[in-house]
């Protein structure tokens, strides 16, 4: 009985050891450290590439400079809107975020408010990027923004595209959101 004890106890240190050790290997390499080239001879060298080294060499083929934010996410410019995108390098999924593109004073009409609200409810009915609104009481404002969680992968063929046609679709929701709104105020004038 205590021989079974010991050894279990020596195998849990062992565990332990193995695991502290594994995470200093991975925090000394950073992301400039892996390489992540996509040959068609190598298939095993795909799983090498982190998500974060993949999100920002994708990003910079596209023409964009991302910038890291103090939460490390990175912030970037994309025909002229602001995007944001998180990513983790023990997930393969990505979040990219449209902030703040539509906002309405905290002192707004009822009506206002209701409609923005009726029309967030409806979108998200049918798209595919997820729209929802903030209440930021300091600056007094409520503000639309949109998400997306994605497959980020290097399997992907034409990551640049793949990211361009996302992207596209936070457009597409913009236009469609803010032509709803105002669908929705010529209705409730001419009533």
């Amino acid at each position: 009985m205590v021989t079974t004890l010991l050894l279990l106890v020596a195998l849990g240190l062992y565990t332990l050891f193995c695991y502290y050790k594994g995470r200093e290997e991975n925090d000394e390499e950073t992301d400039d450290d892996i390489v992540c080239e996509q040959t068609d001879n190598d298939v095993e060298e795909l799983g090498n590439c982190s998500t974060r080294v993949l999100v920002m060499r994708t990003l910079r083929n596209m023409g964009a400079e991302p910038e890291l934010d103090e939460k490390e996410n990175f912030r970037f410019q994309y025909q002229g809107e602001h995007f944001m995108i998180e990513a983790d390098n023990d997930c393969l999924f990505i979040n990219v975020y449209d902030l703040w593109w539509y906002h309405l004073s905290t002192y707004c009409d009822v009506e206002e408010f209701a409609r923005m609200q009726k029309v967030v409810n409806l979108i998200n009915s049918y798209s595919s990027c997820t729209v929802l609104y903030t209440i930021n009481k300091e600056a007094e404002m409520i503000g639309i923004h949109s998400k997306k969680n994605m497959l980020f992968i290097q399997q992907i063929p034409n990551l640049e595209g793949y990211l361009a046609s996302v992207l596209d679709d936070f457009f597409k929701v913009q236009r469609t959101v803010i032509t709803e709104i105002e669908k929705m105020k010529v209705a409730e004038e001419q009533q």
